[in-house]
């Protein structure tokens, strides 16, 4: 077991001093290198501290994510213009034209994919902005109707979610966490 001692940086399992100051996670840890800049390493010094974040990045973070939810909203890939302009099957030729239902079908699938592919993307975005808020006032500081909106965004997102197209949705749980993740969802 790894300790925090007080402006040395680590100390080993037997009390030793371990160098993180810049490139490397020291002697024997075998971690990742420590620039001392990581929300991990704040974290484990002062938790209190790492979940003060500065207002100014906050708020510019914010309006990167507002920019890019208006950005999409004005697009053609918006989820209500991606639907507007649907192929007709007799657009394709005759019905006996197997060829054209098959590509009249591969084209449905695409095109509902793309769909849900825009809500999603619009309902993560917008979950985006709503935790920036949240992460800058505090959750219980919140008001209802967003703590609502956050829900509901939340649940949005879930609707479009395919476990079986998430790469990490099957690792063993030893594994994530040895990764760093959790399997476990955040309750909104």
């Amino acid at each position: 077991m790894i300790d925090w001692a007080p402006g040395t940086g680590r100390s080993g399992s037997n009390g030793e001093a371990v160098d993180v100051s810049s490139n490397g996670g020291g002697a024997g840890t075998g971690g990742p290198p420590d620039t001392g800049t990581s929300f991990d390493t704040l974290a484990h010094v002062n938790p209190a501290m790492a979940l003060d974040i500065q207002h100014s990045a906050m708020a510019g973070f914010k309006k990167r994510v507002d920019d890019l939810l208006r950005e999409l909203d004005e697009s053609e890939a918006a989820p209500a213009k991606v639907g507007q302009d649907r192929l007709e099957r007799a657009q394709l030729g005759a019905a006996e034209f197997k060829e054209a239902q098959f590509l009249y079908d591969s084209y449905a699938i695409v095109h509902d994919e793309l769909e849900k592919l825009s809500k999603a993307l619009g309902a993560q975005i917008e979950g985006m902005g709503l935790a920036v808020q949240a992460s800058r006032v505090g959750y219980e500081n919140l008001d209802a109707d967003i703590r609502a909106r956050m829900r509901a965004v939340n649940a949005e997102a879930e609707k479009y979610y395919v476990v079986e197209r998430d790469p990490y949705a099957n690792r063993p749980a030893a594994e994530a966490d040895a990764a760093g993740t959790t399997s476990a969802e955040g309750d909104y």
